[in-house]
């Protein structure tokens, strides 16, 4: 996630775009909570509200990532520093203080021995970025030469896909072009995260977006996941109603895996690998499921949902819903 100076000026809105978790006012980190941020700016030495700002999500392991003229210019303390393979080969990042954690750019369809460097650094992550209207080459490709070329050095560092979108993008654009570079590349194991930055896109689709993608990858659950079938003429209930009532009360629940399937007929080989299944078993009765196997028949539809929670209380999957904020 991109954060501005402006942000930084009301930390606890930030907190929570971010995701974190606040006590009396105060971050803290869960499942759900962003692992990185990048600053492309930072504040002036002496604005102690902005660097404290910084400094508890620091605290909480949260990495902040600042371009190497910044932290040059303006250091903040256990920040990491962003830099490119030009400026490796100058040394440039030789003039930071000892011990600061190197952040890497690199596009993947540089020379071989541009990419040497990489094995004289100890870089905290790569981050794989390739210009949005780049036509001489495509992202997954580059990609997937960075990685084939890590993989032949033994070179073991974490990948975070870094896509930034031009102003004006528009939200199916942005989800559909970061799922077919990003999640094509994620899905065969290639790569540890992804970036977004998008300057007129808010920050909590930002974030959806990219937890999506890392569930949808099966890298990351922060949300319950639900399967369903795409109703026909055998469904014995209204799906669509259903399964929103189901979401309401289940959704809290990140690792868990529920499907939803009208009917008998397909709806168990449909489950996938859920761990619960709500099936429609005869006109108003339900069957429940604990992976393909059915532990309940014939429960009242007006019962089944209730019934449905306490089947995941009983396999010990249940937690209470946060408390709100």
């Amino acid at each position: 996630m991109s954060v501005s100076l402006d942000q930084l000026k009301a930390p606890e809105l930030l907190y929570k775009s971010l995701a974190a978790k606040l006590v009396l006012g105060m971050p803290f980190k869960d499942l759900a909570t962003v692992d990185s941020i990048i600053l492309r700016e930072l504040p002036p030495v002496d604005d102690a509200d902005a660097r404290l700002a910084l400094k508890r999500l620091i605290d909480i392991s949260m990495g902040v990532i600042t371009p190497l003229s910044e932290q040059l210019t303006k250091p903040l303390p256990n920040a990491m520093a962003l830099v490119n393979l030009k400026e490796l080969s100058t040394g440039a990042y030789k003039l930071l203080p000892e011990g600061t954690r190197l952040v890497v750019s690199v596009r993947g369809d540089e020379a071989y021995e541009e990419l040497e460097i990489l094995k004289d650094i100890d870089a905290t992550m790569l981050l794989h970025n390739i210009p949005f209207d780049e036509e001489n080459i495509g992202r997954v490709h580059a990609a997937r030469r960075l990685f084939e070329y890590l993989s032949e050095n033994s070179l073991d560092f974490p990948v975070i896909h870094h896509i930034q979108f031009p102003n004006g993008t528009h939200r199916d654009d942005l989800v559909i072009n970061a799922g077919t570079n990003a999640g094509a590349l994620l899905v065969d194991g290639l790569g540890d995260g992804i970036l977004l930055e998008a300057p007129d896109q808010d920050f909590d689709f930002l974030r959806n977006t990219s937890f999506n993608l890392l569930q949808g990858c099966r890298m990351r659950n922060t949300k319950t996941e639900y399967v369903s079938c795409p109703s026909c003429g055998r469904t014995l209930f209204d799906l669509q109603e259903i399964s929103a009532q189901i979401r309401e009360k289940t959704s809290h629940l990140p690792g868990v895996s529920i499907a939803i399937m009208g009917c008998i007929v397909n709806g168990p080989g449909e489950m996938a690998d859920a761990d619960f299944g709500y099936v429609g078993g005869a006109p108003g009765k339900i069957d429940l499921y604990v992976g393909k196997t059915v532990v309940k028949r014939g429960i009242a539809m007006e019962h089944a949902t209730d019934a449905l929670i306490q089947l995941i209380k009983d396999h010990g999957r249940w937690v209470d819903p946060p408390a709100e904020e």
